[in-house]
C-alpha cells in the first residue's frame, strides 16, 4: 500500500493533477484540489492506494509542491 497525501495550504490551483485525471482529483468550491476518496484532516487529504503511478506522475507535475507519495514505511517514491 501506498499513502498519497495532498497538502491542501500548499495548492497554487494550477490544475495539474486535474488533469491528469479527473477520476482521482478534482477542485473543491474554493477550487483547491483534493483527493477524490480520501479522508481529510486539518485541510491534509490522505488516502491509502495499490497503485500509486497517476498519484506519483501527479505529484510531479504539481506547481505547488503539494501532493506526496509515501510507501509502506513511510518513505516518500518518486
Amino acid at each position: 500500500m501506498y499513502d498519497v497525501v495532498l497538502e491542501r495550504d500548499d495548492c497554487t490551483m494550477c490544475g495539474n493533477c486535474v488533469e491528469i485525471d479527473d477520476t482521482l482529483f478534482t477542485f473543491d468550491d474554493d477550487d483547491i484540489a483534493t483527493i477524490v476518496g480520501a479522508t481529510r484532516e486539518d485541510d491534509v487529504d490522505e488516502l491509502s492506494v495499490d497503485d500509486p503511478e497517476t498519484y506519483k506522475e501527479a505529484a510531479a507535475s504539481c506547481t505547488g509542491m503539494c501532493i506526496e507519495v509515501y510507501d509502506d514505511e513511510g518513505n516518500p517514491v518518486s
